[in-house]
């Protein structure tokens, strides 16, 4: 299975202020595709919270020169596109945040497959007392640097490699320019 690691860090609590992203390509457990970018957020969200930085560690600073999104998102939407399906944890943060960056820079619509790894973590793995992403990834022996986008995008497709996709567990993500997107 091809499957297509997804992780946005965002600058702010506000809904697509994303300041990085990480996107992988594994085919049956491998990487065989990686991007990552730091991404400065749009102008009405161009802010860094301070517990946004306290978890990932990107400041403003660290942004200033970066490209916006609309920039590097062709190449996360042909690697979207590349695979069977794409995989986030938490999935209720990431295509959120997706969602809504796409509306605000007038995006074309656009239409995957996904999973969410914390969801399939907690119906597999239930005797596990944290369902977070490092916790889920160290209990199946992988090692990486978390709240690192990149890191975090082949962590959670790594997990589902080594799960499994319980059945009904494939959602869709489908945006349309101009459709209203409420708590979506």
């Amino acid at each position: 299975m091809r499957l297509v690691g997804l992780d946005f860090e965002t600058a702010n609590p506000r809904p697509g202020s994303i300041c990085a992203a990480g996107c992988a390509v594994l085919e049956e457990g491998v990487v065989v595709e990686k991007n990552e970018w730091l991404i400065r957020p749009h102008p009405r969200l161009d802010h860094v919270h301070g517990a946004c930085f306290a978890v990932h560690g990107i400041s403003w600073y660290d942004l200033r020169e970066s490209p916006e999104f609309p920039a590097v998102w062709p190449v996360i939407r042909r690697m979207l596109a590349s695979g069977d399906a794409a995989v986030m944890h938490n999935a209720s943060f990431d295509p959120g945040h997706l969602r809504k960056v796409l509306t605000l820079y007038k995006l074309p619509a656009v239409h995957f497959d996904y999973v969410c790894s914390l969801q399939v973590s907690r119906r597999l793995l239930p005797e596990l007392e944290s369902h977070s992403l490092d916790a889920v990834a160290a209990h199946l022996g992988h090692e990486f640097r978390h709240h690192d986008a990149l890191e975090d995008a082949i962590a959670c497709a790594t997990i589902i490699h080594k799960l499994g996709i319980p059945e009904n567990f494939i959602r869709q993500f489908d945006f349309q320019p101009g459709a209203e997107y409420i708590n979506k």
